[in-house]
């Protein structure tokens, strides 16, 4: 039996006028409903469908971003530097972030079974120590995530990253858009995503994400982020986007900004969506509800063949596509450096 999934009466919510909070006074009317400097969602919508005679639950995990058509241009000054992880890092560290916004009225369902998920493929497929993996969930065991537990935790995995370490960024919540002002989007928006108390303590931008996570890595170092999340397409504000459909890789960013998002360390992000889209929800049969994005990512990342890059993105899209033909989401790729795609990838 498939848990029922109940509509979710989602009321306005408060502006903060925190300074840390990111271009709040610059925010955008949506499809959702964004008001002045406050923003809403006004219903998750959620929905059951049946596939191959199986009855799915799915919901968005939206933020009330617009969408937008996004164009991409082949990427400028495309340099190739094509470095591989090795299969044997000389250490791992991973950071899970899962938030359900419990008793907020944005609350969402399968963001803490997403850490549940993910968590055993880390430790006994991934190879990654569980004292070298840090939980950030709202289940009322683990530490909260915090607009400041976030920020710091991301600054400190930065921080230990060493010349042949890898590191493991997730993250699965809400997600959204607001109007870029530094020019360094491609599409003219940012990406951010929702701590537990983002009404009290504001959003988390992707330029401030790049900032402490991305830009702080040590040269020779490895990160692979998976965001589950609504308009996260190039939330890490990472150079290079890959394009499956003329397979090669385009601007994930503007030209100009190229050189103030670069990074000494190969850091590549697995994306639910496009920043014009929303990631689903999902209850598959027999397992409760979980982002669809993050099904497919373990499907695919949990086979112990040498899968090359081109291999594991599409089968990660396919495997979106045959689980729900009508999904409103296109995972997306995106990299610091250009990949060789042709050679074996790794976590």
């Amino acid at each position: 039996m498939l848990p029922q999934i109940t509509k979710a009466d989602l009321n306005s919510f408060p502006a903060t006028h925190d300074p840390r909070q990111v271009h709040c006074d610059h925010a955008i009317t949506c499809r959702r409903r964004w008001t002045y400097a406050s923003w809403e969602l006004s219903k998750i919508q959620q929905e059951e469908i049946t596939l191959k005679g199986h009855q799915l639950s799915r919901c968005p995990r939206s933020s009330g971003a617009p969408c937008l058509n996004q164009r991409m241009s082949e990427a400028s000054f495309y340099i190739p530097m094509y470095t591989q992880p090795s299969p044997s890092p000389r250490k791992k560290r991973a950071l899970l972030i899962g938030i359900n916004y419990k008793g907020q009225h944005c609350e969402l369902r399968g963001c803490n079974n997403d850490i549940h998920n993910i968590l055993p493929c880390l430790i006994n497929q991934w190879g990654y120590d569980p004292t070298n993996i840090v939980q950030l969930i709202d289940d009322g065991y683990n530490p909260p995530p915090t607009r400041a537990n976030i920020l710091l935790e991301m600054r400190r995995m930065a921080s230990y990253a060493r010349a042949g370490d890898s590191m493991f960024f997730y993250f699965a919540g809400h997600g959204g858009q607001i109007r870029d002002l530094d020019g360094d989007e491609v599409d003219g928006y940012d990406e951010f995503i929702c701590p537990v108390d983002y009404q009290q303590s504001g959003m988390i931008s992707d330029d401030v994400i790049h900032e402490i996570m991305v830009k702080p890595l040590a040269a020779g170092s490895r990160l692979t982020a998976l965001f589950d999340s609504c308009h996260s397409g190039t939330v890490l504000d990472l150079p290079y986007l890959y394009d499956s459909r003329q397979c090669k890789f385009v601007d994930g960013i503007t030209p100009d900004a190229r050189i103030k998002k670069s990074s000494q360390a190969q850091v590549v992000c697995f994306s639910g969506c496009e920043d014009s889209e929303e990631s689903e929800s999902i209850a598959m049969p027999g397992q409760p509800i979980g982002g669809l994005m993050t099904f497919a990512f373990i499907h695919v990342f949990s086979c112990t063949r040498a899968l090359t890059f081109q291999n594991r993105f599409e089968q990660i899209r396919a495997f979106v596509r045959a689980t729900l033909p009508d999904a409103r989401q296109h995972p997306q790729f995106s990299c610091s450096n250009p990949l060789d795609i042709t050679l074996p990838f790794y976590i």
